[in-house]
């Protein structure tokens, strides 16, 4: 067949625009779809594709920076999400291909805003770009003092966390897009099952250990704020380990529509800290282990 006239080429096509319009429009919100379209189209035509989006954003940016920012937003999170499907078609575990494709994400990220603030004061674009977050962090949290010049220097964990919540929207909700698409999920033996994700012993301990270096003051100002970007980071790996251990005892208990649509709904709203808290304590307790030792004993 041809390719406009095979079936699913077809759906590639269609879910390569909805991936690239909703990387755009939605940055790390469309990364279900981005996810779908990484795992299931050849590797030229997911890299190709990238290419070309991220080469319209910087021609349509050169004018307005704040359009090839926006490109170097998308292009990390294509570069996330497409290193990790690379390794993961190449039988690298989820625990070395996740870690590694963050780094490569946030290292294109890197060298785009480079590109992107080298004719401009870097201090005044970075001032700019943290404002929004900056109001938005008073408004939740008016008790807390916080300078723009200290959340600039958190920036990094900031991104790093936004890439790997993309990452895990795009484990949590890849199957509604390929069941959407019609499209056949190919098994890899490597693959993360979303339901059994923990974080690695080594993160829940630098976890600990930033908390330490966060409330104790030891003199040293970097020490301080290193442990709060991985605080960033880690309180995204953390939400999703809660989040796995919430969707299990859902399916467990076999709730209903309305009764799962409920708990989504408070977890947006309101419930977030609880489900990070879930996820540390799962760490120790492991719920999904308790529950399965109850079942065989039933």
């Amino acid at each position: 067949m041809s390719l406009p006239t095979n079936p699913k080429n077809k759906k590639l096509i269609v879910l390569a625009l909805i991936s690239a319009t909703a990387s755009v429009l939605f940055s790390f919100m469309g990364s279900p779809f981005l996810r779908a379209f990484a795992a299931s189209a050849k590797s030229y035509v997911f890299w190709l594709t990238g290419l070309v989006l991220i080469g319209l954003m910087f021609a349509t940016g050169s004018q307005n920076y704040k359009v090839s920012e926006t490109a170097v937003y998308v292009g990390a999170i294509w570069m996330t999400l497409g290193s990790y499907s690379e390794l993961e078609k190449r039988g690298i575990k989820w625990k070395f291909a996740m870690p590694t494709s963050l780094v490569l994400g946030l290292l294109f990220a890197l060298a785009g805003y480079f590109l992107v603030l080298k004719n401009l004061s870097a201090d005044h674009s970075l001032i700019e770009l943290v404002a929004p977050l900056h109001e938005a962090l008073t408004k939740a949290f008016p008790s807390i003092s916080l300078e723009q010049s200290d959340l600039i220097s958190y920036l990094p964990g900031i991104f790093l966390a936004s890439l790997a919540g993309s990452l895990g929207l795009g484990f949590v909700f890849e199957a509604n897009v390929f069941r959407m698409f019609r499209l056949k999920r190919e098994r890899i033996a490597s693959s993360l099952r979303w339901l059994e994700f923990r974080l690695p012993d080594f993160a829940v301990w630098l976890t600990l250990f930033a908390i330490l270096f966060t409330v104790e003051n030891f003199g040293f100002k970097p020490l301080q704020t290193v442990g709060i970007n991985w605080l960033v980071v880690a309180s995204v790996g953390l939400f999703f380990q809660g989040l796995t251990v919430i969707e299990f005892m859902i399916r467990f208990y076999r709730l209903g529509l309305f009764t799962r649509t409920a708990i989504y709904l408070l977890i947006v709203l309101q419930l977030a800290p609880f489900v990070v808290l879930v996820g540390l304590v799962d760490y120790w307790a492991d719920f999904r282990k308790l529950v399965r030792k109850k079942l065989k004993t039933t």
